[in-house]
């Protein structure tokens, strides 16, 4: 199997991401009055647009640093190489599929 370095840890960063966006499209979501899915509810948190903002740039930043991880351990478990890595995040001056 491909990878496992972190222990496939690094999938959090993305369910932390999700959980963000979740917060952002829920929002404007009254307590009162949920949107209920099958298993849940959804709540906002009726937070301001600056931080919405803000957040929104966190979950970006999340995506991107879990695909700069997974990248690296591909690099590291031998499935790609380190000049690869390098390549695909933008190491020394490479623009190639900068992530």
């Amino acid at each position: 199997m491909s990878g496992g370095h972190f222990n496939y840890e690094d999938s959090y960063l993305d369910s932390i991401a999700e959980q963000l966006e979740q917060d952002i499209k829920y929002n404007a979501i009254s307590w009162n009055k949920p949107v209920v899915g099958e298993d849940e509810q959804f709540f906002g948190f009726q937070l301001e647009p600056e931080t919405i903002k803000f957040i929104s740039g966190i979950s970006q930043q999340l995506r991107q640093l879990r695909t700069i991880l997974r990248e690296y351990d591909l690099a590291i478990s031998d499935d790609t190489c380190e000049k690869t890595f390098q390549e695909r995040v933008g190491i020394n001056g490479s623009q190639q599929g900068k992530l």
